[in-house]
């Protein structure tokens, strides 16, 4: 049995059958007031500091409201011509009310309809009051999306082909191929994970889309990194859209099982991928047709493409970053970045520098000690925050439950806005305080600078702010606590020689490899060789990070510049924000938004 399957879950005391009159009552309500345009009433039914996380349905953007004010001004806003209709309560096992996570919750999903589309909800309530005042209920969290428009939702499994069997399959797809490939209503940029899954949400909904990637293989991305990364979270976590992964699959899942994965994902789901691609710069886009112009450099011929829709999906990382040291030149021994380290067995009997404090620093020194490395040191820069992966582990896994279809899991993890997770994260630290606090502790005696996170609330709100500053230990803290792995922290690098590092303290230490795990630049330096000034110069913004209500900036939104977007993000936000941007897209196209 996998011990990450056996994780603490909180007590839900609240009988079925309450849970059933609490979130009726509540959910009569909300509708009613919504359908009357009634501003105050639908306010008043959320707690003071609740949270409305609106994905289209109120406005052609994803957006959060904290607060009674904020909620309030937005339905001012949006709501009197919203015209919402046919709302029905969750009756399934998976959305019918049932006692939430905590004493006194009640969750519950549920179905809407606008005049041009179908929509999904999901609420957690709160209880203000005695549990079985029915009255007292509020909701803590709220999401309303649109899940399809009308006419046009998504495909189901391709079946009118085989009735006759003429055409055959094969040449259905061809033609359709050929069809994007003269002429693609959308060129996705990249096709690693996050433009993969956009690219099979876009075609399940009739937009012919062409990818394009630099790399020779699909998976190139992954293949080229240190061989033994591990995805840092479960794969119930991280499947791909319309294609979990096969019941034996590993729990971490391994970087060169996910690249292939990846490279078949193309053929099982019918993508259309170009490799050996390069978008040259700089596309031009014309606002009277409203299309592109992009030139393709393919295999060394040159295609110009007319795309009405342009998705860089390049990732949220831009080139490799190797500091500039004084003396660098100088030194007798291999300098290596993380993406090139070949494996631990190559350094045996060496004296290793690892620069850096993250994943892959971690990762990489735990490997070099496993395959007898003479030494190794990592060299912190800054405070890190560490925490073991069983317990991220156990947090994803309250989310992604294996026994639940993932696209349920996406709608009730994505209830939960990214800034409350955060709060809920802060709030419930102490639960695993006990398993972590003798490594942390530890790592504090051997030197290793350890914080506790943003809020307190560990490494997940990380993951969003920074995409670094933390590693998931799998053992590296071990070896640090013992001393199998030294830290020098605190001190800056000054200079090589010959034959070693020398540091701001004026320490110094002998070195035959220094390996800089030391991360990737940021992406605008990609965007601005590849789009124009005057195209970036329209954009908001570019897509680092969250924007102050929590959501990724331009990531599967409007982003100021007509046909231009963003898919930013991890494997879940592809996975079921492709959706929305393919709403967006759809709605464009058949003239409800004007961009």
């Amino acid at each position: 049995m996998n011990p990450f399957l056996s994780f603490p879950s909180f007590p839900s005391p609240m009988d079925p059958t309450l849970s059933d009159e609490v979130a009726s009552s509540w959910f009569i309500r909300f509708s009613e007031c919504l359908q009357r345009g009634d501003i105050a009433g639908t306010t008043s039914l959320f707690l003071p500091n609740g949270w409305l996380r609106d994905f289209l349905a109120f406005n052609w953007d994803l957006r959060t409201l904290h607060g009674h004010e904020k909620i309030s001004a937005y339905l001012s806003e949006h709501l009197p011509t919203s015209k919402f209709s046919e709302f029905e309560l969750g009756s399934d096992q998976y959305y019918k009310p049932a006692p939430g996570p905590m004493p006194g919750t009640v969750n519950a999903g549920f179905t809407f309809s606008t005049p041009i589309a179908n929509g999904r909800g999901y609420v957690n309530l709160t209880s203000t009051t005695e549990v079985e005042d029915i009255e007292g209920w509020k909701a803590s969290t709220v999401l309303m999306t649109l899940d399809s428009l009308k006419g046009y939702e998504e495909d189901g499994a391709s079946e009118d082909i085989y009735e006759s069997r003429n055409p055959t399959w094969g040449e259905v797809r061809d033609t359709k191929w050929r069809n994007a490939e003269h002429e693609p209503e959308v060129l996705i940029i990249g096709a690693g994970q996050n433009g993969l899954q956009v690219a099979a949400r876009l075609n399940q909904m009739r937009i012919p889309t062409l990818v394009v990637e630099k790399n020779d293989r699909v998976g190139d991305t992954w293949r080229r990194r240190y061989p033994t990364l591990a995805l840092h979270t479960p794969k119930t976590h991280h499947t791909l859209l319309y294609q979990p992964f096969p019941s034996n699959w590993p729990f971490w899942t391994p970087r060169d099982k996910l690249a292939d994965w990846l490279e078949q994902y193309v053929v099982s789901q019918d993508l259309l991928v170009w490799t050996k691609s390069r978008v040259m710069p700089a596309p031009t886009y014309d606002k009277d047709s409203r299309k592109w112009t992009v030139t393709v450099e393919r295999a060394g011929q040159t295609h110009v493409l007319h795309p009405k829709h342009v998705i860089v999906a390049t990732g949220m990382l831009g080139e490799t970053y190797v500091p500039t040291i004084e003396g660098q030149e100088l030194f007798q021994g291999r300098i290596v970045h993380s993406e090139g380290f070949s494996g631990g067995a190559d350094y045996a009997g060496k004296r290793v520098i690892v620069v850096g404090t993250g994943n892959s620093a971690a990762d990489i020194a735990l490997d070099l000690t496993k395959h007898n490395a003479k030494s190794v040191t990592m060299m912190q820069r800054s405070s890190s925050v560490v925490q073991p992966a069983s317990i991220i582990a156990e947090q994803h896994l309250q989310v992604y439950p294996p026994e639940v279809p993932i696209e349920v899991s996406d709608i009730r993890a994505f209830s939960i806005p990214t800034l409350r997770l955060f709060e809920i994260l802060a709030e419930t630290r102490g639960l695993t305080w006990d398993r972590e606090k003798d490594l942390i502790e530890g790592l504090r005696r051997a030197g290793l600078k350890v914080d506790m996170g943003p809020f307190g609330a560990g490494i997940l709100p990380l993951v969003y702010l920074r995409f670094g500053g933390f590693w998931m230990d799998v053992g590296c803290g071990e070896k640090i606590i013992s001393g199998d792995i030294k830290v020098k922290s605190g001190v800056e690098i000054q200079k090589f020689t010959q034959t070693s590092m020398v540091f701001s303290d004026g320490s110094e230490i002998e070195a035959d490899v220094v390996i800089f795990a030391t991360g990737y630049r940021n992406m605008s330096k990609t965007l601005e060789d590849l789009l124009s000034d005057e195209i970036l110069s329209e954009v908001h913004t570019l897509p680092y990070g969250l924007d102050e209500e929590g959501e990724y900036e331009v990531g599967y939104r409007p982003t100021g510049h007509p046909g231009l977007w963003f898919a930013p993000g991890s494997f879940n936000n592809s996975r079921l924000q492709s959706k929305y941007l393919g709403i967006i897209i759809q709605a464009a196209n058949i003239g409800y938004l004007k961009l």
